[in-house]
């Protein structure tokens, strides 16, 4: 189980509980008309559509109904939440969580909470790894990063330091513009060069032929 694996269980959780609160039967209450059961003599005149209409939102809130398992798996996932000892972040993680099961918008939360939603995207991943600690998961792989979404000053190269070494500590060429870096790698390479001398002679050239041609 990894990070990604604990949000989405958080998320199906929310899910089934929103889910699970739907009724068979007449809906809720949105006005002053009081709903009731329509007797065989209301229904003779409605037609088939209205009807269709009524079986087709009476089965599909069956199937909207959680199964036993579903509802142990998300009671499980919420108990998660009591493996997060910061209350800050254990309510940031519960609020991103509800407002993707809801399909609203967590930033709006953080803004009712007086925090920048980045502080709260923050204190939720941290609530994540919280919960990964505790139950054991694949904390093993870049342990020191965890929760932590800031930029790093040095390149982390603790993981793989066998093979590659801090480039503050090699002695090696580290940048295009070290000293070392414009050494000459050709064998036999003339280190003494001028174009000045090499004009010159050019120029000497070109006379001897000027006065050659001249003596013809």
């Amino acid at each position: 189980m990894n990070e990604g694996d604990i949000a989405e269980r958080l998320i199906e959780a929310y899910e089934i509980a929103r889910n699970s609160s739907d009724q068979v039967g007449p809906k809720r209450l949105k006005a002053q008309a009081m709903p009731y059961l329509h007797s065989q003599a209301d229904k003779n005149g409605w037609g088939s559509e209205r009807l269709a209409e009524e079986r087709k939102d009476f089965w599909e809130s069956l199937s909207r109904t959680p199964t036993a398992r579903q509802i142990s798996e998300a009671e499980e996932a919420i108990s998660w939440l009591a493996l997060v000892k910061n209350e800050a972040e254990r309510r940031c993680l519960s609020e991103w969580a509800y407002c993707m099961a809801s399909k609203q918008f967590f930033k709006d939360v953080c803004f009712r909470m007086g925090i920048h939603p980045e502080t709260g995207r923050r204190r939720k991943n941290r609530a994540i790894v919280s919960i990964l600690f505790a139950l054991g998961g694949n904390v093993l792989l870049h342990n020191k990063s965890c929760g932590n979404s800031l930029l790093h000053e040095e390149p982390e190269t603790d993981y793989f330091a066998d093979t590659i070494t801090d480039p503050r500590q090699s002695n090696g060429i580290t940048s295009w513009a070290d000293d070392e870096a414009f050494q000459p790698f050709i064998a036999g390479a003339k280190h003494d060069f001028s174009w000045a001398d090499k004009r010159n002679e050019q120029r000497r050239q070109r006379r001897a032929a000027t006065l050659k041609k001249q003596a013809a």
